[in-house]
């Protein structure tokens, strides 16, 4: 049984130093060996460079933070007596037509019209985009954007 595990381990071992060679077929579509035994020469592994800690240079205004911060107020008392939802999302589309729902940073139901929410929205997302639905015949959405403004935090009030 100890011999059937070493003879597994090394037959592991020779199919992962193959395949650290780039052994296994050529990629041309032949699916057969070229007969070269030298290592593969990836972009990865021929532009290898060595990059000291003193060289790299960061603006001063740079936080080297990946996300922001949004404190989102939403007081809409005219709508206390309806159902009303709120979405949240990036605004990279351009509009409301481009959305993808299943992305939204926030889904949430608005209580007696009104909400309270606090985002960490990466750095990515540019501009937000609020739609507030309000569940009647007839209705259209409201819609809200916010751009962001390179500081660490923002208020948005949704009014």
């Amino acid at each position: 049984m100890h011999n059937v595990h070493i003879k597994f381990l090394l037959g592991l071992a020779m199919l992962m130093t193959i395949s650290a060679y780039g052994g296994g077929g050529g990629g041309d579509g032949s699916g057969g060996n070229t007969g070269s035994t030298t290592p593969s020469t990836s972009p990865s592994n021929a532009a290898t460079s060595t990059v000291r800690l003193a060289d790299i240079k960061i603006d001063p205004n740079n936080s080297l933070t990946s996300v922001y911060e949004v404190d989102i107020n939403v007081p809409l008392p005219h709508l206390a007596t309806s159902q009303v939802y709120i979405s949240i999302c990036d605004n990279s589309g351009g509009g409301i037509e481009s959305i993808n729902y299943d992305n939204c940073l926030l889904k949430a139901a608005l209580q007696l019209g009104a909400g309270s929410y606090q985002l960490r929205v990466p750095n990515r997302c540019e501009s937000l985009i609020a739609v507030v639905n309000v569940i009647e015949p007839n209705t259209s959405p409201l819609v809200y954007t916010l751009n962001h403004n390179n500081q660490p935090e923002t208020i948005w009030l949704i009014q």
